[in-house]
């Protein structure tokens, strides 16, 4: 619980926290009102008593309770949380989501909120935040999409989140929620873009042509959480040099931005050049002509390369199965990292 300036209703706070601690939410909520009561101005008791409140399944009640905390101190970021918190248990997650954002949007970002965001819509929060963040980048599409702005043959960037470690044809379980983007293992991070493609693959019936780039971690005195970036490749394998410059291009902004690790993803049928199955039918997995998802992971000291079946009957896509291939003989990029 958040300390309260002392005052009239310091104990009664005390004690309801005591009781909270104990799981006697009841009495932890009778004791927050009669601290409200002592203080009615007080934001801080709104606030827990909020939670004592969610605690006993009375959203209504904690949801009004969240409400009079932001108008008392619309700066306390609480506030903000236990509304999220409320809405989400009345199964009105959009509405959570749009009141982290909102916090986020007035300079409140911080840890908590983010892990909320992610708890409540899973890894796609996390560029989400990156765009409300006062002097983000503006977004063109869903919110869920962080531009980054590039040369005339990397445009576009795309969507986000879940995690999960990729094996050769199982989608892997996903990081505990409150796991940090940059703190995953290039191979984790593999594994979280991996599921996302295929969400969107099956949500938006297109495959994008991006790199996702995995952010370093915060830099001494930074508070917000690193965002997920990516950047659109749509002509990038149209030829030999328009590949060349993206190469460049990648490479340089991957260590101006201390990325960490890159995925590539592009639709196999979208490749122009280089076409890295031809001629290979002895180790490429299926038919040459077969469509399908490639993806390259990029990163120091680590390479990886992914081929998922992918097919199309009546308007509907089917995901098949994905096989990890030799990176060095069929990568589409050469080394991205120094």
């Amino acid at each position: 619980m958040v300390e309260a300036t002392a005052g009239p209703g310091a104990a009664y706070k005390d004690e309801g926290n005591t009781h909270f601690k104990a799981g006697e939410f009841l009495k932890a909520a009778a004791s927050y009102t009669k601290a409200i009561k002592a203080e009615p101005a007080n934001h801080v008791f709104y606030s827990n008593r909020s939670q004592a409140f969610l605690k006993l399944s009375k959203v209504g009640k904690a949801l009004e309770d969240a409400d009079k905390c932001i108008s008392l101190c619309p700066e306390f970021v609480k506030g903000y949380h236990r509304k999220a918190s409320a809405l989400h248990a009345s199964n009105r997650s959009d509405d959570a989501v749009e009141v982290l954002l909102t916090a986020i949007e007035l300079g409140l970002d911080n840890n908590e909120l983010v892990r909320m965001g992610i708890q409540i819509k899973g890894k796609s929060f996390v560029p989400m935040a990156a765009a409300r963040k006062p002097g983000g980048p503006p977004v063109p599409e869903p919110a869920s999409k962080e531009n980054v702005s590039s040369k005339e043959n990397v445009p576009q960037p795309a969507a986000t989140p879940p995690a999960a470690k990729q094996q050769k044809t199982q989608q892997p379980a996903a990081p505990a929620a409150a796991t940090h983007l940059y703190e995953l293992d290039p191979e984790s991070f593999a594994g979280l873009m991996i599921k996302d493609v295929f969400q969107e693959v099956l949500d938006k019936k297109a495959v994008p042509t991006v790199v996702y780039l995995q952010p370093g971690p915060p830099l001494p005195g930074q508070t917000d959480e690193p965002g997920l970036s990516a950047v659109g490749i749509e002509h990038a394998f149209s030829s030999p040099q328009t590949l060349s410059t993206c190469t460049e291009f990648l490479a340089k902004h991957i260590a101006e931005t201390r990325s960490q690790s890159a995925m590539v993803v592009v639709r196999k049928n979208h490749l122009q050049y280089p076409c890295v199955w031809k001629g290979k039918k002895d180790k490429w997995p299926c038919a040459e002509k077969a469509d399908g998802i490639i993806m390259q992971l990029e990163a120091k000291g680590a390479r990886a390369f992914f081929f998922t079946e992918v097919s199309k009957k009546g308007g509907v896509y089917a995901i098949g199965e994905t096989h990890q291939l030799d990176a060095e003989e069929f990568a589409l990029f050469p080394r991205l990292f120094a």
